[in-house]
């Protein structure tokens, strides 16, 4: 049989599969930098006042660790100054989690042996998949280039920054093919594919933040902003995603050629043939479950935590703080106007892996719902065990996990922090109490989680996903693009509420405590409702 055979037919299915989520990934996207453009648009109505802004923000070294460097002042290179290093990483992360869904996910529930015992060649599954997702990724920066066109922006410019957004798109769809071969488990390909693209996006904001601009070219974000949308135009720089794209699908094609259906390229470790006596308890399973995904977030977290908080000492004072938005940026990130722009960064960074680590409790919560939808939470009831004492164990890991992780981090910035700048004792426990008030937070986040999965369990992924993306993008972004200001977007983030104790603010125990008492509230809600209906 031809290996490609039935190609299409699959490419159909997994269009029908991502015909709302994939609209939907495409929408966000496109509407996220059309929506800035409008936004900037409005706030810099005359050129002086664009200026004005674009020399506070060349001065402000921590904004462009985050966000790129400013390569020009029009409104074009404010929009891919504010909104393209967000969007190069959410098209990867979009690639990464379709292509795995279509791949490792349905190998590992079974269907793809059902659907590859009819006429469909060995590597038709992955074939489409890649086209589905590049597909998207093109409609994507299709769609934002002529809404940037639209708007009035450069032409040239506008399809520069939409061949950009594309590019990480095709990358990180290889790269989401070469994990999916790789591992057994579509959870594992997820953290092949993502640990992947946090080195990436690591990359690319120390080479920023520190000014050594040369390291973006060891970056699937770094060659989008190396293309310079509205500034140079330099597409001709996107040849190396391509060619990285190109050679990571041929590495992929290569691994499913040598596996069987169902296996990974990495031999699975298998278990003993009996559990050990501590396993004999609910919690105890719980945590041999989650004790992976736990240590290799804290050594994610804590490895970025470090390696960021290494340029901070390197941040240059501003020479001036009389602009209105050098006062803006203190307001939003500093307890006080007189802070040191080094503190305010690690204070940027904490807050800024608080926002990543809250996905962890919620990921943890689906495992929940994992283990019921592939028969093993029925077997676990069918003994003794509760319902309550079944899920308690895994929401105890949740819980326990993303403290531990971020007081990690918390550590390991203090630590870098406290070398670099000379002063240890100072600088490593005001980190370290910069991370653990933002555990509360990250607690109530979490609990979200289990209310859907208790609550509408079929939406509950969904669900975990459109939060994440709120807490991370509507006070930033999505609220200011919609009209609401800063100041009233943010106050649905609960990391606003947190008190900013590393740049000169009080510390209160008031909304911590409000937060946790919420977090409580709400997994008990979800519990109860977990407790009261069917299993699947």
């Amino acid at each position: 049989m031809n290996s490609l055979a039935g190609t299409g037919l699959m490419l159909r299915h997994v269009l029908r599969r991502d015909r709302v989520l994939g609209t939907a990934w495409v929408l966000f996207l496109a509407l996220l930098v059309v929506g800035v453009a409008k936004q900037y648009a409005g706030l810099f109505p005359t050129d002086r006042a664009r200026l004005d802004f674009v020399a506070e923000v060349r001065a402000n070294a921590a904004l462009n660790a985050f966000t790129g460097q400013l390569h020009g002042d029009g409104l074009g290179n404010l929009v891919l100054w504010k909104t393209g290093d967000i969007a190069f990483t959410l098209i990867g992360l979009m690639a990464v989690l379709l292509v795995v869904r279509h791949t490792r996910a349905e190998e590992e529930s079974g269907r793809a042996e059902l659907v590859g015992a009819g006429v469909l060649g060995r590597f038709a599954t992955l074939t489409a998949s890649l086209l589905a997702v590049s597909l998207l990724s093109v409609l994507a920066g299709a769609l934002s280039a002529v809404g940037l066109a639209a708007f009035g922006l450069d032409a040239a410019g506008s399809a520069a920054f939409g061949l950009a957004l594309i590019a990480p798109g095709l990358v990180f769809a290889a790269v989401g093919a070469v994990a999916a071969q790789l591992s057994e488990r579509a959870r594992g390909a997820i953290a092949i594919a993502s640990t992947v693209l946090g080195i990436g996006y690591l990359i690319r904001f120390v080479a920023d933040g520190s000014g050594l601009l040369w390291l973006r070219w060891l970056s699937p974000n770094g060659w989008s902003h190396l293309a310079e949308p509205f500034g140079g135009n330099h597409v001709g720089v996107l040849a190396v995603p391509l060619a990285v794209a190109s050679l990571l699908v041929a590495l992929a094609f290569r691994l499913a050629a040598r596996r069987d259906v169902g296996a990974g390229a990495l031999p699975a470790r298998l278990g003993p043939p009996t559990a050990v006596g501590r396993l004999r308890s609910p919690l105890a399973l719980a945590w041999r479950l989650h004790r992976g995904q736990i240590f290799g977030w804290t050594v994610a977290l804590s490895a970025f935590s470090a390696a960021t908080a290494a340029v901070a000492t390197g941040m240059p004072e501003l020479a001036s703080r009389s602009g209105e938005h050098v006062r803006e940026f203190f307001h939003r990130y500093a307890a006080t106007p007189d802070a040191g722009i080094a503190d305010t960064f690690i204070w940027l960074i904490i807050v800024s892996i608080a926002g990543v680590a809250a996905l962890y409790p919620m990921m943890a919560v689906l495992r929940l719902r994992a283990e019921e939808t592939g028969g093993r939470a029925e077997m676990t009831l069918a003994t003794p065990t509760s319902r309550l004492r079944w899920a308690g164990g895994h929401l105890l890991c949740a819980a326990a996990g993303s403290a531990l992780m971020l007081a990690a981090s918390g550590l390991a910035a203090g630590l870098v922090y406290g070398i670099t700048s000379g002063d240890v004792p100072t600088q490593l426990p005001g980190a370290l109490s910069a991370t653990l008030v933002q555990i509360p937070p990250v607690w109530l986040i979490g609990s979200l989680a289990v209310i859907a999965v208790g609550a509408f369990p079929r939406l509950a992924t969904a669900f975990v996903w459109v939060v994440f993306m709120l807490v991370n993008l509507f006070g930033e972004s999505l609220g200011p693009i919609l009209g609401i200001d800063y100041g009233y977007a943010n106050q649905v983030v609960p990391f606003h509420h947190v008190p900013k104790i590393l740049t000169g603010g009080e510390f209160t125990a008031a909304p911590l405590l409000i937060m946790t008492l919420l977090a409580v509230v709400f997994a008990a809600t979800g519990l109860a409702a977990l407790n009261r209906r069917d299993i699947r």
